[in-house]
C-alpha cells in the first residue's frame, strides 16, 4: 500500500513539473486577446478583397466584363482594401499605445516598491 501511494505521489509530482514544458512546446494556454483576433479578422478580410481583385483582373482579361465595369468594381475593391488597411493600422497603434501605458504603469509601480524598500 505504501509503494502504491509513493508511486502515485511520484507520478503526480513529475506531471506537475513536466506540464509547463509540454504546454509551452504544444502551444500552451494563451490568454484571450481580442485585439489580436480583431487584427487577424481584418487581415483575412483584406486578403479576401485582394483575391477579389485578382478575380476581377482575370475576368477583365478574359473579356467577361467591360472596362467600365472592371474599373468601377476595381475602384470599389481598392477602397475596401484601403479602409481595411487603415483599420488594421488603428488596431496596431491602439494596442501599442495600451502596451506602452501598461509598461509605464508597471515601471512606476516597481520604482515605488524599490523606494519603499529603501526607506
Amino acid at each position: 500500500m505504501t509503494i502504491l501511494i509513493l508511486t502515485l505521489l511520484l507520478v503526480v509530482t513529475v506531471a506537475v513539473l513536466v506540464y509547463p514544458f509540454w504546454a509551452a512546446r504544444h502551444g500552451g494556454v494563451s490568454l484571450y486577446d481580442p485585439a489580436s483576433d480583431l487584427e487577424s479578422g481584418i487581415r483575412r478580410a483584406r486578403d479576401r478583397v485582394y483575391e477579389e481583385i485578382r478575380a476581377l483582373q482575370q475576368e477583365y482579361f478574359l473579356a467577361n466584363m467591360t472596362e467600365a465595369e472592371y474599373r468601377a468594381q476595381l475602384q470599389s475593391a481598392r477602397q475596401r482594401a484601403a479602409e481595411l488597411i487603415l483599420q488594421q493600422r488603428q488596431v496596431s497603434e491602439t494596442t501599442a499605445a495600451i502596451e506602452r501605458r501598461v509598461d509605464a504603469e508597471l515601471r512606476a509601480l516597481q520604482s515605488d516598491d524599490t523606494t519603499e524598500e529603501e526607506a
